[in-house]
């Protein structure tokens, strides 16, 4: 999928709707921009916060740990960091 973009006044671009829906962003999300050799790339950074959640999904599934184990943790974490 390629089109053609233009850079106006103040240095911006508009990214077209289709490339937006392909990756369910909207106004507000944020994009990493990166010099590649000699090519721009821009990476969502949405599709990178839910890749890292499929990457912690897979650790828990292989840790052995429960569900009840992870929460009673993350509740004892909450409330010490809460109290400081």
């Amino acid at each position: 999928m390629n089109q053609l973009i233009t850079i106006r006044d103040r240095r911006q671009v508009t990214i077209p709707s289709k490339f937006l829906q392909k990756f369910g962003l909207g106004v507000g999300d944020k994009f990493i921009i990166k010099l590649d050799s000699n090519q721009i790339r821009l990476e969502p950074l949405k599709m990178k916060t839910v890749d890292l959640l499929s990457k912690i999904q897979q650790v828990v599934q292989e840790s052995n740990i429960s569900e009840a184990e992870l929460q009673k943790n993350a509740d004892r974490l909450r409330h010490k960091n809460a109290i400081r």
